[in-house]
């Protein structure tokens, strides 16, 4: 293989660009245009040396340390390798296959693009360019400083307590009571007289000196004798107390305080006095008669209220606690039982798994001195809190056992005639012989004839079915095994304004946290009936000639007068233009948990009167709400 050895004779170039001439005649001017080269021998390397210059505009006022570089060129072309090896391919003539295709062209628009060519000649300019490999001179580094030293201890003088002794200041507070200011007044009689002193003659007292009288007293005694006497004193080896439960002491309830617990005390006479004649003062009592219902609950305003908030988990089969983070809940009129979940500490690993019988878990909790019976159904590790271990539990109230996968589906009938009441109860049971649950009815009852029901389903099913026939609900007792079913509107919204709330909020103890406007059609008439047997016939609203009609209703069990009027009531009831309004505050001992089904009146900006449709418990320790949601309708 020939090998050529091309050789530069000509001095070096210290301008740019440098030109690589071949040939022999170093006086020829050089080349024009672009130049072919054509090479016939092998290249076996090609190396040489190229001075890299960077031709920049500088303009700067800094010193300049060091400036390095490293450029390394290497060239390797058409380089002859010896085969080494043979890959063999399989092959054979392919059938040609005739194929429509279509080809997608069209003439590329020309673009202007920024390109600079590889090699050109560069035009020589004077610049002033510090030397481009110098020593930098070293200068003192004074203004550098340390990333990070020692702080310097500083006495914290101005540093306060976050908690002190306030100064107690007694100017802003007032007394509702005081001296009255003594008046004179021209008509005032004396309430009094001098009596009559009589001498009282004939009183007499009688004395004389008494007589001494010695009695003789004789006492005998003798030595005693000693007697032994064998006595036993119980004991056993003492062990750890066992998990039990603390039952809260119930104290009776205190009469009703007449004055009103907060200051100042407005003071009313309501009677007027008469000129010239001097009367008693009588206060009347606000709280008694005189102000709001009885029965109503009537949270009062405060200044401040403070309310320790405690929530306590323990499971009812072994009373072992389980600790929570956090805690929810939430109970709906349309609901038959809580639904609820929590947070608990990671101690409670072990104690999350079912009862010795092997069914769900059990748990009787306290919220603020109310309690709850909850069901443990699910149980999930929560790693949202890493490295802290959390469990994420949730499950349903004590009622859910009569609705969930366990509980059977059965035909319920009645063979016989019977009371709504009593086919509930039949529900309840099996074979005749009741599985624990009782109820507490609350609507309307009436008499169904043999033959008229037939249902299939589950016991909650059976309950919610012969409720709703009647325009009701059921809800779930706090804690026994008792279903309350309640009429959906005890009274018409019509009505409301001389019902007795349960509760009236004032708006220092609660804050409305949104309201929701709904517009229904003003039915005021519906036709309600049964389907084989029973009554049917229009419901309307009194006062009204009941020509706006609601849906047709048909239930098997409307069979009486009774249940006709109670459904209607229910349906056209829901009507109008409502507002749904929503209360954010504390569970205090007044209230506790303001459930479902009872009517609160709420005096802030504007009075707010509705029967309470959905509650719902927040604890995020230490913060602990009930958020309650009212039904309202405008007056029409």
């Amino acid at each position: 293989m020939a090998t050529t050895t091309l050789r530069f004779t000509g001095p070096g170039s210290t301008t740019l660009p440098v030109r690589l001439r071949f040939g022999d005649e170093d006086d020829a001017p050089p080349p024009t245009g672009d130049a072919t080269l054509t090479l016939v021998a092998a290249v076996t390397s090609l190396q040489g040396s190229v001075p890299i210059f960077v031709g920049t505009r500088l303009s700067a006022q800094a010193v300049v340390t060091a400036l390095s570089g490293a450029v390394g060129l290497q060239y390797v072309s058409d380089t002859q390798r010896p085969t080494v090896g043979a890959a063999r391919t399989d092959w054979q003539g392919a059938k040609a296959v005739p194929m429509a295709i279509t080809a997608r062209y069209e003439r590329a628009q020309a673009l202007a693009l920024l390109q600079r060519p590889d090699w050109q000649v560069a035009q020589p300019t004077s610049v002033g360019i510090t030397p481009r490999w110098a020593d930098a001179g070293r200068a003192a580094r004074l203004l550098v400083e340390a990333g990070w030293h020692a702080a310097q201890p500083l006495r914290a003088a101005r540093l306060h307590s976050l908690w002190e002794d306030a100064t107690r200041l007694r100017a802003g507070a007032r007394t509702g009571w005081n001296a009255a200011l003594q008046m004179s007044h021209a008509p005032t009689r004396q309430g009094y007289q001098d009596a009559d002193r009589t001498c009282r003659r004939w009183v007499h007292e009688a004395f004389a000196n008494a007589w001494h009288l010695r009695r003789a007293i004789r006492d005998s005694g003798t030595n005693g004798l000693p007697v032994r006497t064998a006595r036993q004193v119980p004991f056993q080896e003492a062990w750890p107390p066992r998990p039990g439960r603390w039952v809260r002491p119930v104290h009776p309830p205190l009469p009703d305080p007449c004055y009103v617990p907060s200051l100042p005390v407005r003071l009313v006479f309501s009677e007027a006095g008469l000129a010239g004649v001097l009367q008693p003062l009588r206060f009347y009592c606000e709280r008694h008669g005189g102000g709001p219902q009885p029965g109503t609950v009537i949270v009062p305003i405060r200044r401040v209220s403070i309310v320790i908030n405690t929530i306590t988990l323990h499971r009812v089969d072994t009373g072992a606690q389980l600790r929570a983070h956090g805690f929810n809940a939430s109970l709906d009129f349309g609901s038959w039982t809580w639904s609820w979940s929590a947070s608990l500490h990671h101690d409670a690993e072990g104690l999350l798994g079912r009862d010795s019988a092997g069914d769900t878990a059990e748990l009787h909790t306290v919220i603020n001195g109310v309690p709850l019976r909850l069901r443990l159904e699910s149980v999930e590790l929560d790693e949202r809190f890493l490295p802290q271990k959390r469990w994420a539990v949730s499950g349903q109230g004590k009622s859910s056992i009569l609705g969930d996968s366990r509980a059977p589906i059965l035909s319920f009938g009645n063979a016989v005639d019977r009371t709504a009441q009593q086919l509930a109860a039949d529900a309840l049971t099996i074979n005749g012989v009741g599985i624990g649950w009782s109820l507490d009815w609350g609507i309307a009852d009436w008499l169904v004839p043999a033959g008229a029901w037939a249902l299939q389903g589950r016991y909650i099913d059976a309950i919610n079915d012969i409720a709703a026939a009647a325009g009701g609900y059921v809800q779930p007792h706090p804690t026994d095994a008792v279903l309350r079913v309640l009429p959906r509107y005890p009274v018409p919204p019509w009505e409301w304004g001389s019902v007795t709330p349960d509760f009236e909020i004032p708006r220092g103890a609660a804050e409305v946290v949104g309201t929701k406007f709904v517009d229904k059609p003003a039915y005021n008439g519906v036709y309600v009936g049964g389907e084989s047997v029973g009554v049917f016939g229009p419901f309307k609203r009194t006062g009204t000639d009941g020509a706006v009609l609601a849906p047709q209703v048909n239930h098997a069990l409307i069979t009486h007068a009774d249940a006709h009027r109670a459904r209607g009531i229910a349906e056209i009831s829901d009507t109008g233009a409502q507002e749904h309004v929503t209360l954010s505050m504390q569970v205090l001992p007044e209230t506790g948990l303001v459930v479902p089904g009872q009517f609160v009146r709420y005096v802030g900006d504007r009075t707010v009167m509705g029967i309470v449709r959905r509650t719902s418990i927040d604890l995020n320790r230490p913060k602990l709400r009930q958020t309650i949601a009212i039904e309202t309708h405008v007056a029409d």
